[in-house]
């Protein structure tokens, strides 16, 4: 047989509880209803089972260590003596369950959310789904319809793993099946990308987290609750000054160029960024100017631009370095 310590990837002086921690990870990360039609993850989560059923089990963890393999015959025998042995209220009954695998059912609801053996309504721990909005849904809020998966108790075997003829076949024998639902949520103004939401469940039930993605804005660049753009002006615009239209995440605003401003110059238009999702309140829209030259070169272009270069009374590159030395 593998090495169950190996199969797990626990330390042969592993506690029970790291032992059982560990199991409980793998468990959750390739059991076959978060991993439908992967051959591998079922491969996989079935030598997880059959490592933990020994490593669970003094007897047969002991026999392991002792001799590298294990005798379910010797270790079904000492199960025997060891219920004839009980003194509890139903003598001859083995608490531990099926197997030697332990006590998989309390296991599993731990694992899943505590069915405790019972069924179990709804989802029974918290959901995750993931949503991608565009750059305005995530400014203005929106109501997105989202698929979430949870894990609920399986109605063949009321959520034991078992059933009259053995373990049951349509859960695995983890009393767990993965539903999925569709979902309506609120996403508020002004969530960013890689923020969480959280929502109820159908009917209120369960917890569902919400991962939010943001498409990013060709015009528009979020940096926190700021907003910033660039602004193309005309040479005479910024020379001379002028009144321009600046596009806004709330709509068109006219503001001031001055005289003389120079390209890549920023200014603040105050209240005209996102919306805080604590505070309520919003931020500040950046502009910068850019400064754009005509593509049209013409002898009357020619002339003008003569003119202009010679109002300028140092070298622009004047004090720039030349090299690193």
């Amino acid at each position: 047989m593998r090495d169950p310590y190996e199969v797990l990837g626990v330390a042969r002086s592993a506690s029970k509880d790291e032992i059982k921690k560990t199991y409980r990870k793998l468990a959750r990360k390739f059991h076959p209803d978060v991993n439908p039609g992967n051959a591998d993850a079922e491969r996989r989560f079935k030598e997880i089972q059959s490592a933990y059923a020994v490593l669970s089990d003094d007897a047969k963890r002991r026999q392991f260590d002792d001799f590298g393999t294990v005798d379910e015959a010797e270790v079904a025998a000492r199960h025997a003596r060891s219920r004839r042995r009980s003194t509890g209220p139903f003598p001859g009954f083995d608490v531990r369950g099926f197997g030697g695998v332990g006590d998989l059912g309390s296991l599993f609801g731990d694992l899943f959310g505590s069915f405790g053996g019972r069924p179990g309504p709804g989802p029974t721990v918290a959901a995750e789904a993931q949503v991608e909005l565009d750059f305005g849904q995530a400014v203005h809020g929106a109501t997105v319809v989202v698929p979430v998966r949870h894990e609920v108790a399986c109605t063949e075997c009321a959520g034991t793993g078992r059933t009259a003829s053995g373990p049951c076949r349509r859960c695995g024998g983890t009393g767990l099946l993965v539903q999925t639902e569709r979902l309506r949520v609120r996403l508020p103004a002004g969530v960013g990308d890689g923020d969480r939401v959280r929502a109820a469940g159908k009917g209120g039930d369960g917890e569902v987290s919400v991962s939010v993605r943001v498409r990013p804005d060709p015009f528009f660049e979020r940096k926190g609750d700021d907003i910033h753009t660039v602004v193309p002006v005309t040479f005479a615009e910024a020379y001379l000054g002028a009144e321009v239209e600046i596009g806004t995440i709330h709509g068109p605003v006219r503001a001031k160029i001055p005289a003389g401003t120079q390209s890549g110059q920023r200014f603040r238009l105050r209240g005209k960024g996102v919306r805080n999702l604590r505070t309520g309140t919003h931020g500040d829209h950046y502009y910068a100017v850019h400064v754009a030259v005509p593509r049209v070169v013409s002898p009357a272009g020619r002339e003008a631009a003569r003119r202009v270069g010679e109002l300028y009374g140092v070298d622009p590159r004047a004090g720039l370095p030349r090299s690193l030395e």
